[in-house]
């Protein structure tokens, strides 16, 4: 690694950081978005959506909800946190071993 790479990442990942912390979870799949970014666990989101009360109808929320949110497609509102959550979801389990 360079200085100029590194000066980069520290860029994207000061970017990653604002757009969390600014990011206004005002409906159930953005508090999915905003819990994944600061998590980075479907499990500790779908426990935290269960204590804010959530439901998916009858039920509470499991983790296949979570993967299903972070997996939809973010263009359609333009949101930028969902896209790069979406980015690292997906990376993730390409990275994951049993995969």
């Amino acid at each position: 690694m360079n200085i100029e790479l590194a000066k980069k990442r520290i860029s994207e990942l000061q970017n990653y950081v604002d757009l969390t912390e600014t990011y206004v979870a005002d409906c159930f799949e953005k508090h999915i978005i905003k819990e994944y970014a600061i998590t980075g666990s479907v499990v500790k989101v779908a426990e935290k959506m269960n204590e804010l009360g959530f439901k998916i109808g009858e039920r509470k929320v499991e983790s296949n909800d979570v993967s299903a949110v972070i997996n939809t497609n973010p263009s359609k509102n333009d949101d930028e946190l969902h896209r790069i959550v979406r980015r690292l979801y997906r990376n993730k389990l390409k990275s994951h071993p049993y995969l």
